[in-house]
């Protein structure tokens, strides 16, 4: 049996190893499903226990908690990221990255755009084919946004049926071009889905969308940490302006914001 001294040293260099594998996690995209990273690490942690001289069954039992906490970890960060339904990020997600991503274009020089997307009449699915049929809607139409966008830009369930895009290195006009390339495709694509008759229904649906550049944003060029939270609700207030602007023309339309809408709404 070890001694009493060598006991605590083996007990502070477990949880030494502890804090340094959960802060080799925490570099971990929040994003990576994959096993890969995880077996990386505890691989490196057996062996570090192993150099310490630690008992075989108490490395296996360390190595068995922390994949168990990875594991319990990724689940728990899918769900706060990523929207169940569709599998783009959620609402959450935008509100953490876009400031970070708006950061990083101003830093460099680019302009960029948002883009907010409405489907049309979506209620009127859910009460005539029944919810389940909505939701193969939405599966549907952010299938068709992850395909009509680069994939680079950053595509977001915000909440029921809408939708927004954040488009890197992007001006306003190209985002208009982006945005009457999305609600084209969404109007000519078919949906199929089955009702809560189990009856087979074919139909085409279509979007109204608004979008927003940092070109057309006079401070711009003072973005800041500081004004992020700020800046980011004045360009999705006018993105989402557009939308409003889009429905008012007879929807399955897109708007470009220009500051004779702010007045409009005042």
């Amino acid at each position: 049996m070890p001694e009493k001294g060598q006991e605590d040293k083996s007990n502070q260099e477990i949880e030494e190893m502890r804090e340094r594998v959960d802060n080799l996690r925490k570099t971990d995209s929040k994003y990576d499903d994959s096993i890969y990273t995880l077996a990386k690490n505890e691989d490196e942690f057996r062996e570090e226990l192993k150099k310490r001289g630690v008992a075989q069954k108490d490395i296996d039992e360390l190595a068995n908690i922390f994949s168990n906490k990875d594991l319990e970890r990724i689940e728990a960060e899918k769900e706060k990221w990523i929207d169940n339904l569709t599998g783009l990020r959620n609402k959450n997600a935008y509100n953490e990255e876009v400031p970070q991503l708006l950061g990083i274009e101003n830093r460099q020089n680019n302009d960029c755009s948002l883009l907010i997307i409405d489907f049309d009449h979506f209620k009127r699915i859910n009460d005539e084919y029944g919810h389940k049929a909505g939701d193969e809607v939405l599966k549907k139409m952010a299938e068709i946004l992850k395909q009509t966008v680069r994939s680079f830009d950053m595509v977001y369930r915000f909440g029921g049926e809408e939708f927004v895009i954040f488009l890197p290195a992007t001006v306003s006009l190209d985002a208009a071009r982006v945005a009457e390339k999305i609600r084209l495709k969404i109007e000519q694509s078919i949906v199929e889905i089955v009702d809560v008759r189990n009856k087979k229904n074919k139909f085409k649906k279509t979007v109204s969308i608004g979008c927003i550049g940092t070109d057309q944003l006079k401070n711009w060029d003072e973005y800041n940490a500081n004004n992020a939270p700020e800046f980011l609700k004045k360009m999705f207030n006018a993105a989402d302006l557009s939308v409003i602007e889009s429905k008012k023309k007879g929807r399955n339309q897109v708007t470009l914001y220009s500051e004779d809408l702010s007045s409009n709404s005042d």
